[in-house]
């Protein structure tokens, strides 16, 4: 059995040391190192002017030096130059919170060195010892190891050691200074880069700040609480206990999403974003986290130790929350968090808006509420005739927020402890309508075909009419003759905006939409066959359409990467895209006109539909990319009855997701460019989400269009008839419920 050194030694540079940046800050790491067990023997602190790691690089060559504890020519033999061993897995290093213990050795700094010369001695060494390797000595015998060249010397005169290594190209000066600072910038002890001073700063904890409460002390956990000046929260953590064992643990996190900067004992190991409902960014200081060997990121034991640690913070954090108004406002995503621990009572100090302007605690409204001051909440918030009448007699209207967690919560609370009403379902039709014209009776006729086939709601029949409270549909839950009255008013400016579509795609697929929006949470709760309380049923689909769903994906919480059973991961397929498979729509007083995407005169469902609109009233304009007609066949009944819409992008990735307002199932169309979204247009960054509205999914000849946001334009459609744009094109149904998601078999296979 024979070993190609030479090429393990260039697999493992390529992984660790493959620049010179992590050359040097692998260097400096052991000689920091070095000196804080030194400091652990003098039993000083490494931070005294006694100590020193200095770095000088010229040209080619770079020296690392410092007066640490130095190496033995058994120890150099044994630490340095052995492959797998390490000096660091000791109770002394770790005492002395040593940073590296992987036992890499000096072989590795080949990935950039040609020549790499190590002189140390220990403090009981009456000489240095001078060991050499050249890149040189590794091709000599392919099969053998390459010889180290030793021999006695004058350096270091003292205890220490010194890393001379001779690189390939010369050392970026200016870069490598810039890049060490902030992996030094907290330590200790005295680290200098030709003559500068890179260390010894101390961490930064903002001033102003407000407490919350006093000092916890939570499952091993010390933190003290804060509410930063923008409303946020932030902790201050002073120790921790891991695995029975009070360790060094100290950092200043806001709770807002972010990067979690790790270092230990000042030395900066690498950023992190960790799992958290509140959001977790700023610095943290722990003896007992361990990077991985790449640097990039910590292991898992590391990982599992900080997430406990603020899952502990969280849930404090929680408490707090509940009790103070001005937290309580700012921390809406949580809101499902809280209702779902049981803290709906705990909403008391929440303010919200009274139609009127006026604000006030739901559990004001809670102590005023009576059977002579009722209160009533409203999604619209206007005031109208209505609410006018209603505020004259004392009672209380809420202006229901716009935030959907929040307002389920203020639905919520008002509901079970003021016993309020749903002021919108107070709608009557003040003027029924006797002579409606042709549009009029094509948009009552149109909404009759989309209620019917989307939701599959019990009898009802329509009443056309002037409405109170301005709105242009109300299901009024009254029976008539076995059939649910729905007031209409098809005169309303939200239907009269759709007059110069006529009767073509583009305004059926806009009744679609306003059928989403205005009639979508109510229709679902009226469908039991399909819907029941509001969430899909997707047992019955997938068995109704077993044909053209296929499970791609049946434990979607528990990650199976690796398993001998393990789903294939959702298939996609490769489009092409040319400037001749856009159709154009074009919306004109006169009317609809459609041109392009033909094939030999016959009009087909287009890969990309361009909208414009010359009235500028309907606020379709722009392009609409079409997802696999596979997806429509499998999915559309579903995907077509959501009333909430967003695309998200990043890099070369955009997702459309769509789900339903339970949150319970979801669609998720997603696209892979051949090139990366970039940010020079100043109006697009290269990442970022988009809430869309209903009307942004058109239905066109029998095809369901997801909108492009205009800054992503010209990232997937053509710009002229010679350009081609591949895309790659993925889509799945997602039951977050039951943690399964599904494909259409024609895409899988």
């Amino acid at each position: 059995m024979r070993v190609d050194f030479e090429r393990i030694l260039e697999t493992i540079a390529a992984r660790i040391y493959d620049n010179q940046f992590a050359f040097l800050r692998e260097n400096v790491q052991n000689a920091i190192d070095a000196v804080r067990m030194q400091a652990g023997r003098d039993e000083k602190d490494p931070g005294d002017s006694s100590y020193h790691v200095r770095i000088e690089v010229s040209g080619s060559e770079c020296r690392i030096l410092d007066n640490g504890i130095g190496m033995t020519r058994a120890e150099l033999q044994a630490n340095f130059w052995t492959m797998g061993a390490s000096g660091k897995n000791t109770p002394e290093a770790r005492a002395a919170g040593c940073i590296g213990t992987f036992g890499i050795g000096g072989f590795a700094n080949f990935g950039v060195c040609e020549t790499l010369e190590v002189s140390s001695r220990s403090a009981t060494c009456a000489v240095g010892h001078r060991t050499i390797l050249s890149r040189t000595a590794f091709s000599k015998e392919k099969y053998e190891l390459p010889k180290v060249s030793y021999s006695e010397s004058t350096e270091p005169s003292t205890r220490g050691t010194i890393v001379r290594g001779i690189a390939k190209q010369p050392f970026d000066v200016a870069g490598l200074q810039n890049y060490l600072r902030p992996f030094v910038r907290y330590v200790k002890e005295a680290v200098f880069f030709n003559g500068t001073r890179l260390s010894q700063d101390e961490f930064e904890i903002p001033a102003n700040k407000r407490l919350l409460g006093s000092e916890e002390v939570r499952d091993g956990l010390t933190f003290q609480l804060y509410v930063d000046a923008d409303s946020n929260l932030a902790v201050e953590l002073k120790s921790a206990d891991v695995n029975g064992v009070t360790v060094a643990c100290k950092g200043y996190v806001r709770l807002v999403h972010g990067a979690l900067d790790v270092y230990k004992r000042g030395f900066r190991l690498c950023s992190v974003s960790m799992p958290s409902r509140i959001g977790v960014s700023g610095w943290i200081d722990c003896d007992a986290v361990k990077p991985t060997a790449g640097r990039d990121t910590l292991d898992g034991a590391s990982m599992a130790m900080l997430s406990q640690l603020f899952q502990t913070i969280e849930s404090a954090a929680k408490a707090h929350i509940v009790r103070d108004s001005e937290l309580l406002g700012a921390h809406v995503r949580l809101y499902s968090d809280l209702l779902q621990q049981g803290f709906l009572e705990q909403f008391g100090p929440l303010l919200v808006d009274l139609v009127g302007g006026n604000s006030m605690s739901l559990s004001e409204i809670r102590q005023l509420c009576g059977e002579d001051r009722r209160v009533f909440f409203s999604s619209a918030g206007a005031q109208t005739a209505a609410t006018e009448v209603l505020a004259a007699r004392g009672h209380i209207i809420v202006r229901l927020s716009g935030n959907r967690p929040r307002r389920s919560a203020e639905i919520e609370y008002l509901q079970r402890f003021c016993q309020a009403h749903e002021l919108d379902g107070l709608i009557e039709c003040l003027q029924p309508y006797s002579d409606l014209d042709k549009f009029e009776h094509n948009v009552i006729s149109e909404l009759d075909y989309c209620i019917r086939r989307l939701f599959k709601p019990p009898e009802f029949r329509f009443v056309a009419g002037k409405l109170t409270l301005d709105t242009p549909i109300f299901w009024s839950g009254k029976e008539e003759k076995g059939a649910i009255i729905v007031l209409v008013d098809p005169r309303h400016g939200e239907f009269q905006k759709l007059r110069p579509l006529g009767y073509s795609p583009l305004f059926w697929s806009m009744i679609e939409a306003f059928c989403r929006e205005y009639l979508g949470d109510t229709l679902k709760r009226q469908s039991v066959k399909l819907f029941g309380s509001g969430a899909i049923d997707l047992e019955a689909f997938s068995r109704a359409n077993s044909e053209l769903w296929e499970l791609v994906l049946d434990d979607i919480e528990v990650s199976r990467i690796g398993a001998a059973n393990a789903p294939r991961p959702v298939a996609s397929r490769v489009e092409i895209v040319r400037q001749q498979d856009i159709a154009q729509v074009t919306i004109s007083s006169q009317g609809v006109n459609t041109s392009g995407a033909t094939d030999a005169g016959v009009r087909k469902a287009p890969k990309l539909l361009r909208i414009v609109d010359e009235t500028g009233g309907t606020g379709l304009e722009g392009h609409y990319l079409k997802i696999p007609e596979s997806a429509t066949a499998a999915f559309g009944d579903i995907v077509r009855t959501f009333p909430q819409f967003a695309v998200v992008w990043f890099a070369n990735h955009v997702t459309w997701q769509g789900c339903d307002p339970s949150n319970s199932t979801a669609f998720l169309f997603h696209v892979t460019l051949d090139r990366f979204v970039a940010s020079s247009d100043a109006n697009m960054a290269a990442y970022g989400s988009m809430e869309l509205p209903p009307s942004k999914l058109q239905i066109y000849e029998g095809q369901i269009y997801f909108f492009i946001p205009r800054g992503l334009e010209k990232w997937i459609v053509p710009q002229d008839a010679t350009e081609v744009v591949k895309i790659e094109l993925q889509h799945e149904l997602v039951d977050l419920q039951r943690s399964r998601a599904w494909t259409s078999k024609e895409t899988a296979r």
